[in-house]
């Protein structure tokens, strides 16, 4: 069972992953158990959002495919360099 979190406080996080993830009413913990992706990497990407544009496709994919969401809404645009 999935328990998503009032909208408002997800407006208090500053990374695109932690307010999928938080939305979706997973731990760090959880997400890295589906995703395969260590635990330690997930919590570096939420604190420092722009690290997320520097992980491997796959990894981001990975991400995408057990938050249920497209590349678009976790890469974090605004440290884009375009």
């Amino acid at each position: 069972m999935i328990i998503k979190t009032e909208s408002s406080k997800l407006n208090e996080y500053k990374s695109r992953l932690k307010k999928l993830r938080v939305s979706m009413g997973f731990t760090q913990q959880d997400l890295s158990d589906l995703s395969g992706i260590n635990i330690k990497s997930i919590a570096s990407y939420e604190q420092s959002p722009e690290k997320i544009n520097k992980a491997s496709v796959e990894t981001v994919l990975k991400l995408c495919d057990c938050l249920g969401c497209g590349i678009d809404e976790i890469i974090d645009k605004e440290s884009l360099h375009l």
